[in-house]
């Protein structure tokens, strides 16, 4: 078994399909799918289910892809010992609204990879004030674009274009007991009556997570005795499953990652406001992409982070009850 098998493994199973694999890697079809043909014969049996939607890894395959992805880290840390083409620090920034998504498992696997790296993990209410075009002190920020203006002025900033990792928009999240559970979208002015639970916004203005004009409207509307600030994020998603007069705001489809949402007893109902939209983009400067091999396999790994958690979720969607 050859180490660029393993690789053009992971490589399927990231982008879910052989073509994606083949272009990924610049590889023929033919020779990708033979490789990996004659890694399951050597093996013993089948990796991956093939079906007209693309693959889907086996009970094995689950448990030699995680082997596969950390047998690749092993290998990629040993070749990287002996080049002085890394940076010394790079620096990663996303919101307080998602602070457990995509970024930590790959965070902690580069730690542990490049031990001698300082990968710097900040959540922050602004990642957008951190973007930077330095080559020598990368920059990672996970920004929500909310228009075009707001997009253009960032990549001026910038320099350079950013990921698209999600495309969506904000939800009145509400457990299933919730009057507005069953409606099929929801306004600002329907949402005035019930309480809003939200992180403390003292000395904040408009968080940067939400779009602006979007947040504006619902503060505006939302009597002071209506709003409930907590400490942290991570508070605001209990209460809203227990109270059945309260709601939240959240991100959709990010909020697949939730449990509630995931088993059923909650809920995202579209707003209907077209400021709810937005987009939320991986920024990193070109220029210390093309420079260091570990920040252009960390910009695609978070890319191959997204597009897996997209596909990994696209039955829970399905199964989430209708309004």
């Amino acid at each position: 078994m050859k180490i660029q098998t393993l690789e053009y493994f992971v490589a399927l199973v990231q982008t879910g399909s052989i073509t994606k694999a083949a272009q990924q890697l610049y590889v023929a079809q033919p020779s990708l799918t033979k490789s990996l043909k004659l890694l399951e014969e050597e093996l013993g049996f089948p990796l991956v289910e093939r079906s007209v939607s693309g693959v889907r890894l086996t009970e094995k395959g689950r448990k030699v892809y995680a082997e596969a992805r950390q047998d690749q880290d092993f290998y990629d840390g040993w070749k990287a010992m002996g080049r002085d083409d890394q940076p010394k620090q790079i620096d990663l920034y996303t919101y307080l609204s998602f602070p457990d998504f995509l970024l930590p498992d790959i965070v902690l696997r580069y730690r542990k990879k490049y031990p001698e790296l300082a990968i710097n993990y900040t959540v922050t209410e602004q990642p957008e004030c951190f973007i930077s075009r330095s080559s020598q002190k990368p920059v990672l920020a996970l920004v929500m674009c909310r228009r075009d203006d707001h997009l253009q002025r960032l990549c001026s900033i910038q320099g350079n274009a950013p990921a698209l990792l999600l495309s969506g928009a904000y939800r009145c999240l509400v457990n299933t007991s919730h009057p507005l559970a069953k409606q099929a979208e929801v306004s600002f002015e329907q949402l005035r009556d019930y309480y809003l639970i939200l992180p403390g916004l003292e000395k904040r203005e408009h968080p940067p997570e939400m779009p602006e004009g979007f947040l504006h409207g619902i503060l505006c509307l939302s009597p002071d005795q209506k709003k409930v600030e907590v400490e942290t994020v991570s508070n605001v998603i209990p209460l809203v499953e227990k109270d059945n007069e309260s709601y939240a705001l959240s991100f959709w489809p990010a909020a697949l990652r939730y449990k509630g949402v995931q088993e059923g007893r909650l809920v995202g109902v579209p707003i209907v406001d077209e400021c709810a939209r937005g987009q939320f983009m991986l920024f990193y400067s070109k220029a210390a992409y093309e420079m260091y091999p570990v920040v252009r396999q960390m910009v695609e790994d978070i890319r191959a982070a997204a597009r897996a958690f997209l596909r990994q979720n696209e039955q829970s969607e399905a199964a989430v009850p209708k309004k």
